[in-house]
């Protein structure tokens, strides 16, 4: 299984989250539609890399790197 972080994805790439290792911010990032299963796709990345704008479970939020940094993908073609 070719797995990668969600910050190593550009503008545009989409995967399916398969792991979240934040134990602080969990619960948060799940009521923003960030769950285990679902599918997420990078919308925009700021010009400095911080942050980024996802969309996953039928909403668009904004994510820090180091949020990003502990969700882990399975990157769709």
């Amino acid at each position: 299984m070719d797995l990668k972080r969600l910050s190593e994805l550009q503008a545009t790439e989409r995967g399916t989250l398969t792991r979240i290792d934040a134990t602080e911010g969990m619960l948060a990032l799940m009521e923003m539609g960030c769950t285990v299963g679902e599918d997420i796709e990078v919308r925009h990345i700021a010009p400095l890399g911080d942050p980024m704008a996802v969309s996953a479970g039928g909403h668009v939020v904004a994510l820090r790197r180091e949020q990003a940094d502990q969700m882990w993908v399975k990157p769709i073609s």
